[in-house]
């Protein structure tokens, strides 16, 4: 899946749960409210609190085929390009494009290390 957005948001809560969203509707107060199911989106979350194998969730607007709870590991973060593959068979690679000022880039880096478990 490849599609290109134009908002890109994060999310922090409580130290355990992290999340970072792609959509081209601007984020709201309550940053995850997308835009609906006809427009590419794409969220990722990592929670901390449970031992869960390493595990992320993803929720896209394919909810048939890209939405679910797996293992991923990250290929690609610029400030223009984020790209992860799913450890699975097949529809495994995932590409969003867009553009990040390096203030916002350092401010979304931070929350994807943290999900994908990169130390700088």
């Amino acid at each position: 899946m490849r599609f290109h957005t134009r908002h890109v948001s994060v999310g922090e809560f409580a130290d355990k749960y992290f999340a970072v969203g792609f959509d081209n509707e601007d984020p709201s107060d309550d940053d995850f409210a997308l835009s609906g199911d006809e427009a590419p989106y794409l969220i990722l979350q990592r929670q901390f609190e449970d031992a869960d194998g390493g595990v992320c969730y993803i929720e896209t607007h394919d909810h048939g085929t890209y939405s679910g709870h797996f293992r991923l590991r990250l290929i690609r973060f610029t400030p223009t390009s984020f790209a992860f593959e799913i450890a699975r068979k097949d529809h495994k690679y995932v590409e969003v494009t867009y553009d990040l000022d390096a203030r916002r880039f350092e401010e979304v880096r931070r929350i994807v290390n943290i999900i994908f478990g990169v130390h700088d």
